[in-house]
């Protein structure tokens, strides 16, 4: 493996690849967390899953304070989704701020803002014609269920465990049912919202073991029981889903799934609204991941992350003619779609559609479970390989017997793919170890990066943590 320079402002070559040289936290990084630490909330202080100070970004590094570089699966949490902003994007970005400046987009229209919007609706398929502006993924989940409750004047909201909708203090955080201790002290307190288990064929909420499992019991659940012992069809306005489960796992549904669902809200009259702000913009392998399927007709999709480009904030809402043209509803924001983001964010949907990046995206969801897929029949705690375009996981198991999680083992294995130069996605207390690579990072790069992974896999592999319940992991985080 090459090593990589210590300049942090030396210029890439197209073979650096990571390369740890210092104890984590090195010890410039050690420096500023001491300073920092003085005026950081507690939680911000916590400096365990990323223990460095990134003094830069190029190509697909991150590089620290230290000199250490590590390969970014992260992305800015998909936000970032060319790695370092493209130039083509601060150019438009640059050009219509300086037309443009600050400007509210919700009240004043401008060219930049209306140009976008047509593009948006260019690339949305079925009924999506109608935008709403917005400036987090957040913002938009809330947009979401006003509008599905003015639109039919129902008030509950199903939605599915295990995705993540936003930590607003209302309606997202009672939506956010990722790990529990993410909502303790919101959801408790929020009505409306009715959670069942999302459609998953690896690990069944009803089964014990392993599967594979058919992901559609979940809406047996919801037919056979909740719609007949607790909630009545009549007084749901909406389903809200995540195409592909995010922080849950890397879980897509069935194509059964699908057309059972938008069976089910066909004869209820409840409307669709898909939250893609972490999978929208061709994380998945098409432009929407809705599009992975057939036959899905949503009535909203929720946009956020990649929707920028990587250059400044923004969100938003797409939908339909029913749901949207009348509305009374004022869900903007003072900073939603502003000039500048829009130009971006344009520039960003022309990207994808002329460099490539949806054919890259598909190959490194093969680069992936070429190099993982295997580790399921070698390593006793590696439960599954899943990914879906550039959204990826490992799932850890104590015994492939019981299926029952893993989660210190996944952790310990992220903390081994980051001495190795890897920076995945991880939680205490989850089983899953996730990638989010940028959409455009070379695939030869990426299966560099998974081969540093595996190397993590037989090194925990070796001498594997003890578990404990994953409540325990929970429970603990909130105390």
């Amino acid at each position: 493996m090459t090593a990589a320079t210590t300049d942090p402002d030396a210029i890439v070559t197209a073979h650096e690849l990571p390369s740890v040289n210092t104890e984590l936290p090195g010890p410039k990084s050690r420096e500023w967390f001491a300073k920092a630490d003085q005026h950081l909330t507690g939680a911000m202080a916590d400096h365990t899953i990323v223990p460095f100070v990134e003094a830069s970004k190029r190509g697909s590094l991150i590089v620290d304070v230290d000199g250490n570089t590590f390969a970014d699966h992260m992305s800015a949490w998909g936000s970032s989704p060319f790695g370092p902003t493209p130039a083509r994007i601060k150019r438009a970005m640059e050009a219509a701020w300086d037309r443009h400046g600050m400007q509210i987009s919700g009240w004043v229209q401008s060219t930049p803002v209306l140009e976008f919007n047509q593009a948006l609706v260019d690339v949305a398929p079925g009924r999506l014609n109608r935008v709403e502006y917005s400036v987090t993924g957040t913002l938009a989940v809330e947009g979401a269920v006003k509008l599905m409750r003015e639109a039919t004047g129902r008030p509950l909201i199903i939605t599915f465990g295990g995705q993540y909708h936003g930590e607003s203090t209302y309606l997202a955080s009672g939506l956010s049912s990722d790990l529990s201790n993410v909502t303790a002290g919101s959801a408790q307190y929020v009505a409306g919202v009715v959670t069942i288990p999302f459609p998953n064929r690896f690990r069944s909420p009803f089964i014990k073991g392993p599967g594979p499992f058919d992901d559609t019991m979940v809406l047996d659940y919801l037919e056979d029981y909740l719609l007949v012992q607790q909630v009545h069809p009549g007084q749901v306005a909406g389903v809200m889903i995540e195409p592909v489960l995010g922080e849950g796992g890397i879980h897509a549904p069935s194509q059964a799934f699908w057309d059972r669902l938008g069976a089910m809200c066909k004869k209820w009259g409840w409307l669709l609204c898909l939250d893609e702000v972490q999978t929208c913009m061709g994380r998945c392998g098409e432009m929407f991941a809705f599009e992975l399927w057939d036959g899905i007709d949503p009535d909203l999709v929720l946009m956020g992350k990649a929707f920028s480009g990587g250059g400044q904030p923004i969100a938003g809402l797409l939908g339909t003619d029913e749901v949207m043209k009348n509305t009374e509803l004022h869900l903007g924001s003072t900073y939603g779609f502003v000039p500048a983001a829009a130009a971006a964010a344009l520039e960003g949907i022309r990207i994808i559609q002329e460099e490539g990046v949806l054919e890259n995206v598909r190959e490194l969801e093969r680069v992936f479970l070429e190099e993982m897929t295997p580790l399921k029949e070698r390593v006793e705690q590696v439960g599954d390989a899943r990914a879906s375009g550039a959204l990826a996981a490992l799932e850890f198991v104590k015994t492939k017997e019981s299926n029952a999680p893993a989660p210190s083992f996944q952790y310990a294995v992220y903390e081994a793919a980051l001495r190795r130069g890897v920076l995945g996605i991880t939680q205490r207390g989850k089983w899953h170890y996730r990638l989010q690579p940028a959409l455009t990072m070379p695939p030869e790069f990426f299966r560099d990066s998974c081969r540093r992974i595996i190397e993590a896999v037989d090194e925990v592999a070796a001498n594997p943590p003890a578990e404990g319940h994953v409540l325990d992991t929970v429970a603990e985080s909130v105390r």
